[in-house]
């Protein structure tokens, strides 16, 4: 965008002639605009990660102290105590595992260990896991259908949290009694799979949608619905995309839900046979 405002680091000296007189004057312009940018970037992130550990640390905080004050009388009320803390703390321990491995990504630091995987094998492991969490909001949960050949050469424990990452926020967005569907199809032509999560739930304005995926964006319409960081579906983006050179998408309506999507390239019937 050429109409963007620039920054310049600006050094102006002095030429001299004979008997030291001052005949001209060089500048010399360093473009520091992209220094600048990345400088502000670090100071926003610094910024929202140390927003996001306030909330937690001042709950853990106060409720220690209460403890701590013997304001909690009865074995009842030190239970709810100790399951606020505990809570805080796993909310403490996710953030910190969000913003290290989105960290570790970026730089090419992160170990990843690439096999032959069926996704649908993939899905159904974290499906089990998320079903009872679906249940206790009364939210269907319709399942994919077997496909003969949908190996990927990705790693798993990456996949597995991306999937977990999509499941949990159909299903924290979705109102009780709603739905929540799963689908995977292959495209061997372009030689991918496509996996889709669509929901029932409270939507994306449209205004909104190209940010879902920025570090620390939440939609804010939805603030109230669920708990949340902001770095979910960024790790999805950066584990797909920068480790899998595959692609996310997402469409979605105010109201009638979303469905977010994502694609990974199919492994080579060479790779499968070397495992």
């Amino acid at each position: 965008n050429e109409d963007r405002s620039k920054t310049f680091d600006c050094i102006v000296s002095c030429v001299y002639g004979e008997g030291e007189r001052v005949f001209g004057v060089v500048a010399v312009l360093h473009d520091i605009t992209r220094e600048k940018e990345i400088s502000q970037m670090k100071n926003d992130f610094v910024g929202h990660v140390s927003h996001e550990l306030k909330t937690p640390l001042a709950t853990i905080t106060a409720y220690s102290e209460m403890l701590c004050d013997s304001e909690a009388q009865d074995v009842q009320t030190r239970k709810e105590f100790c399951s606020v803390i505990r809570e805080q703390a796993k909310r403490l321990s996710r953030l910190i595992e969000d913003v290290l491995n989105i960290s570790r990504i970026e730089s090419g630091l992160i170990k990843v260990s690439k096999e032959p995987a069926s996704l649908t094998m993939l899905i159904e492991e974290q499906m089990q896991m998320m079903k009872s969490y679906a249940e206790e909001k009364n939210i269907k949960v319709i399942g994919q259908k077997p496909i003969v050949f949908d190996q990927v050469y990705v790693d798993k424990d990456m996949i597995r949290q991306v999937i977990v990452n999509l499941l949990s926020n159909a299903i924290k967005y979705t109102p009780c009694g709603g739905s929540m569907k799963i689908e995977t199809e292959v495209d061997e032509i372009a030689g991918v799979a496509r996996v889709s999560v669509t929901d029932t739930g409270v939507g994306i304005p449209e205004n909104e949608i190209e940010r879902v995926f920025d570090k620390f964006y939440r939609v804010d319409a939805n603030k109230n619905q669920a708990e949340g960081t902001g770095l979910g579906l960024n790790l999805v983006k950066q584990i797909v995309e920068k480790v899998h050179n595959g692609r996310v998408f997402v469409t979605s309506r105010v109201g009638a839900g979303s469905t977010f999507s994502f694609e990974l390239p199919l492994a080579t019937k060479e790779a499968v046979e070397a495992v």
